[in-house]
């Protein structure tokens, strides 16, 4: 064999060499990144779940908003299907009850509200059917209708109640707001009654990812 042939065989091997080595390296990076994709998923989710746990076990802080009235905030619970089905079964059940596919919702909020009222009206003599004597008593304001009826020894009432609820989920408070801009901002709700007699007794947030 002419020494130029072997020249070009030698070169010809070192290439495949070369080849086979590049394709090794780009095995091992693609291994190493799907690894490295696999941990921090992981430890994304398990960071996650934990914020989830500690969100729905906190108490509700209420605040004093601009206009003097009573505003209650939580942190918002970011849970996936698999998750909440798990955890809240009653939940899927509850949004199965309305007809909606659980896998189509994207967001679920539920309040529980409490009403209070210490209503003290004037009773007035009246008479009805003709000729029946009653006493009647009426009291309206913004958020209530109470209208009542004596007649003998029977006592009817109707009440009427008024109530806006607003809720407002937002990027609230840092996790960490030591770290000032390098922390990330919790998801937070804030809910609030116009009527000064509510009072927000429980309150949860969630997003189903």
């Amino acid at each position: 064999m002419k020494l130029k042939d072997l020249q070009t065989l030698k070169k010809m091997k070192t290439n495949h060499e070369i080849i086979r080595t590049f394709v090794v390296i780009l095995i091992i990076i693609g291994i190493t990144t799907l690894l490295g994709n696999l941990y921090f998923n992981e430890h994304n989710d398990k960071v996650r779940l934990e914020k989830s746990f500690a969100a729905a076990n906190q108490q509700i802080k209420y605040y004093t908003t601009r206009d003097g009235m009573l505003a209650a905030k939580i942190e918002v619970l970011q849970l996936r299907y698999t998750e909440l089905k798990n955890i809240y079964p009653e939940i899927i059940s509850e949004i199965k009850n309305l007809k909606i596919n659980p896998r189509s919702v994207n967001n679920y909020s539920e309040t529980v509200i409490k009403q209070e009222k210490d209503i003290v009206t004037k009773l007035h003599d009246s008479i009805i059917f003709d000729s029946v004597p009653v006493r009647v008593f009426n009291y309206h304001d913004e958020f209530y209708t109470v209208k009542g009826l004596a007649i003998g020894d029977t006592q009817k009432v109707h009440i009427e109640s008024r109530d806006s609820l607003i809720q407002v989920v937002f990027k609230g408070d840092r996790y960490k707001p030591w770290l000032w801009i390098f922390s990330r901002r919790k998801l937070q709700q804030v809910v609030r009654c116009k009527n000064p007699n509510s009072f927000l007794k429980f309150s949860r947030d969630l997003e189903i990812l």
